[in-house]
């Protein structure tokens, strides 16, 4: 519904002073039946099922659009749960299993030196030594590869490794990367 409900105001609903108990029964059980209906439609513009609890619902939700709760300062967060899996299955890539001189860190080192995540760490993530954006990315990763989004992006690593569609996994891992947060 589009239409916009309007409540009117309990002041302007009078009565004449000569008015008998009858005629005050009758405009008081009107005026409910009115806002009664209202709140109904209320509910269901903001899709609030029938049930014991409507109305309370209703109040909550209305509550929260008057009154919503401040937002977080700050500029959002570069790392988001995609490109966090990206990264696991960008590390895990190029990691040689049991060859301890291609393990982790180094993985880090080599991914903290190629596009796009070159461009996508800086030096404020790490610390100020050297190796700080291959830190990062380290960090990130062991913060990240137990989570959902590490195992979808394995998954479609795998996927793209077993199609011979490499180049396809690269440019999503790119755009991942480079467009954080999509309208």
């Amino acid at each position: 519904m589009t239409d916009k409900i309007t409540f009117q105001d309990p002041t302007s609903r009078r009565v004449g002073l000569l008015a008998d108990n009858a005629y005050i029964e009758q405009k008081a059980s009107q005026w409910a039946a009115e806002d009664h209906e209202k709140l109904i439609l209320l509910c269901q513009q903001h899709g609030i099922k029938s049930g014991p609890h409507m109305f309370y619902t209703l109040a909550l939700e209305l509550a929260r659009e008057l009154h919503p709760e401040p937002k977080k300062r700050g500029r959002k967060s570069k790392w988001t749960e995609q490109n966090k899996g990206m990264l696991v299955a960008e590390i895990e890539r190029l990691v040689t299993p049991n060859d301890s001189s291609h393990g982790i860190e180094w993985a880090c080192t080599q991914l903290a030196k190629r596009e796009p995540w070159a461009s996508f760490i800086d030096a404020k993530e790490g610390g100020l030594s050297d190796p700080a954006p291959a830190k990062a990315l380290r960090k990130i990763y062991f913060e990240s590869r137990n989570h959902m989004w590490a195992a979808i992006c394995r998954d479609a690593f795998k996927f793209h490794e077993h199609e011979d569609t490499l180049a396809e996994w690269e440019s999503l891992v790119s755009d991942s990367v480079n467009n954080l947060h999509p309208n």
